[in-house]
């Protein structure tokens, strides 16, 4: 298919599909991370804008005054918000389980800096962030948000984005979604580590000339790990419903916009 620059109106077209690319790309989690740089992300996006300007719908009119044009940037950085956000909540669940996993084995003394969002964080969560990654492009999840990206062109035409209340209601439960994930895949961890803090602690009143606190510390690490491991067994499907259940999520808010 040939891309369409012939005329004004099409190029009008291709930079206001470009406006909402560009703004998801950049807050993707992956695609929007510190470590990409700039100019990669802004050709990604150049490059999705031509493949996708030929087939999408593009507006009869289009804002010509200056204070139309600031609300339509307005309104096509909300949708970029909104889309954005409900992937980010999945990736941010299994760095919370990370979080709680490293605060039960003594890990959250020990930080490092995230180059993704140039925050500190924990080795563990570190680590369960880029293998969801992995497992995300594995099971072609980058499909589906393309595929949610090209259905909110149909859904929600350029510069007609409206905010509805069931909108909100699906962002606040795919919120609490993320603390149901992250304490899902933490749970197992969490109680055998709570499990063997409650021995340590009998064993420290039973026999008070035990120093808990230097075998305590090897103690949880060696089960975290241990656990650790098994857990990782049962993430990649644990992790692949949950982003098709995103991908559902994407759908869903399309059609509320």
């Amino acid at each position: 298919m040939v891309f369409p620059m012939e005329s004004f109106a099409q190029m009008q077209g291709f930079f206001w599909v470009l406006v909402r690319i560009s703004i998801i790309l950049f807050l993707m989690p992956f695609f929007g991370a510190r470590g990409i740089p700039v100019i990669w992300k802004a050709g990604l996006s150049l490059m999705l804008a031509m493949i996708l300007t030929p087939v999408v719908p593009l507006p009869d009119n289009f804002p010509n005054t200056m204070l139309e044009i600031v609300l339509s940037v307005i309104s096509e950085m909300l949708i970029g918000v909104v889309l954005a956000f409900t992937v980010r909540i999945l990736f941010a669940s299994v760095q919370m389980a990370g979080q709680f996993i490293s605060f039960q084995m003594g890990f959250a003394m020990a930080r490092a800096m995230d180059p993704q969002t140039g925050n500190q964080t924990t080795v563990l969560s570190q680590f369960l962030y880029l293998l969801a990654v992995l497992i995300f492009f594995t099971i072609d999840g980058h499909h589906l948000f393309i595929h949610a990206l090209v259905s909110s062109f149909h859904s929600v035409p350029l510069n007609s984005f409206s905010m509805n209340s069931g909108l909100a209601d699906v962002i606040i439960r795919g919120s609490c979604d993320m603390f149901i994930i992250g304490i899902k895949i933490a749970a197992p961890i969490m109680v055998a580590l709570f499990l063997s803090n409650l021995s340590l602690g009998i064993v420290a009143r039973t026999v008070p000339q035990v120093n808990i606190l230097m075998i305590g510390f090897p103690i949880n690490i060696c089960i975290g790990l241990v656990l650790f491991g098994l857990v990782l067994r049962n993430l990649p499907p644990f992790f692949s419903d949950a982003v098709r259940y995103m991908g559902r999520d994407l759908v869903r808010l399309i059609h509320l916009m």
